[in-house]
């Protein structure tokens, strides 16, 4: 009769041994995927876009280029911006409304495929979802391959025009309980620009205009 009691008495405590040893590995096996899973991917509602400007929302843009050496600068006005007003409650849900950036590059693409890079207008800027963000400062772009051509008088069109600006911005989005993720996006804006002016011997002015679309 003893025997069949100490038989029991050693299967129970091998049991909750066994138990307890088997515990911390289930949770740690457990709370791996959930910590995994808990980083969010980066959003894509957060776009090239327009700010409000003097109660109008306008991708329309003029600039001035003097040329000296077939060289010259072309200045874009703080109209373009991050928009994530179309960030809804799936954003929400997930990270605070309000963002941070960092632009890192702009680059402007001419028409005959040249590309140039403003050291200007680069920076930090803030966003919200329920507004369109105004870049930091605006784009410049200097020595600009201008080859000689145009109109006598400054009547006709100049044929090399800016079409494209692209601009690099890193965003850090807050989420839970002091956590952030950084996202790296590209916005891209249609230029359509159109010229007149002369240059001729190197030398001359040439005014360029369009309206920006996304």
């Amino acid at each position: 009769m003893s025997e069949t009691k100490t038989v029991k008495h050693i299967d129970r405590r091998a049991v909750v041994k066994g138990a307890a040893w088997s515990i911390p590995v289930v949770a740690a096996a457990a709370a791996m995927p959930l910590a995994s899973a808990s980083t969010p991917a980066c959003p894509t509602c957060i776009k090239a876009g327009f700010p409000i400007i003097g109660g109008i929302i306008s991708g329309a843009w003029t600039s001035q280029a003097v040329v000296a050496g077939n060289k010259g600068t072309i200045a874009f006005p703080s109209i373009f911006g991050l928009d994530a007003t179309q960030c809804g409650i799936s954003f929400t849900n997930i990270f605070q409304p309000a963002f941070t950036y960092i632009v890192t590059q702009a680059t402007l693409t001419m028409s005959d495929g040249k590309t140039y890079n403003s050291a200007v207008g680069l920076g930090a800027g803030a966003g919200n979802i329920s507004t369109v963000g105004a870049m930091p400062g605006a784009f410049v772009f200097t020595s600009v391959s201008l080859p000689n051509g145009g109109a006598v008088g400054g009547f006709g069109n100049y044929t090399d025009v800016p079409t494209k600006l692209t601009v690099t911005v890193q965003t850090t989005l807050q989420y839970g309980i002091g956590l952030s993720i950084q996202c790296p996006m590209v916005l891209t804006w249609n230029l359509h620009g159109v010229a007149t002016g002369l240059v001729a011997f190197g030398a001359g002015t040439v005014n360029f205009s369009g309206t920006a679309t996304v």
